[in-house]
């Protein structure tokens, strides 16, 4: 489903989301977040209030991990701790191909632990299957969509989100969560350092997802 789809659907339950013309922008954000908050109803005041926090998905639609169809419900995002400058000179299939490397053969992995990968330009590209349950957190991925953003490099759990990643990744993992949260009711957006210890994804999730779209 195409970010441009979300809008028009928002915007046929009275949320204002702007023009329907695939930008992500502060009209998007705030008419899904208000959409979330109301369950995905249809508008019967003129102005719906805010939510504060995530509590369900946008979608009636349901997404299900693996033989025993585990609902998902949960968005954990990651980094890959690499440089800036990190495979520069090659394409977004290679950068996949060598995280999965990292995965199969150097952690004996079946697949690629997440299931997309956001680049330095805001390129985004599919791992493995939604429908397949991921390896991002140990002990925490039935349900789950992981998702790594390329950078992050010596960074703290704590650092702010614009000092290790583009305003282009900023966009980019907003509008996917919007297309992941129009495909199976998502309650909670979280970081790898929320359930391990570690830095990763080199900043507050929460904290970056209350303060709105960069600009």
């Amino acid at each position: 489903m195409s970010l441009k789809t979300i809008q028009e659907g928002l915007n046929a339950l009275g949320y204002d989301a702007g023009a329907a013309d695939g930008d992500w922008g502060p009209k998007t954000e705030a008419a899904l977040r208000a959409c979330i908050a109301f369950r995905g109803q249809p508008v019967v005041t003129s102005r719906p209030p805010m939510m504060t926090s995530l509590s369900s998905g946008v979608s009636a639609q349901k997404l299900y991990q693996g033989s025993a169809r585990y609902l998902v419900d949960e968005i954990v995002v990651h980094c890959s701790a690499t440089e800036p400058d990190w495979m520069d000179d090659f394409t977004m299939a290679a950068k996949v191909a060598e995280i999965r490397r990292w995965h199969v053969e150097d952690r004996k992995w079946r697949d690629i632990g997440y299931h997309w990968i956001i680049d330095r330009d805001g390129d985004v590209a599919p791992g493995r299957p939604e429908t397949e349950i991921g390896a991002g957190v140990e002990g925490h991925n039935r349900g789950v969509i992981h998702v790594c953003l390329i950078g992050g490099h010596g960074s703290a759990g704590t650092d702010r989100f614009g000092a290790h990643f583009t305003s282009e990744q900023d966009a980019a993992l907003r509008q996917l969560i919007a297309q992941i949260s129009a495909r199976t009711p998502i309650r909670r957006i979280s970081g790898h350092n929320e359930w391990a210890a570690k830095a990763c994804p080199g900043f507050n999730v929460p904290a970056w997802l209350a303060k709105g779209v960069s600009r």
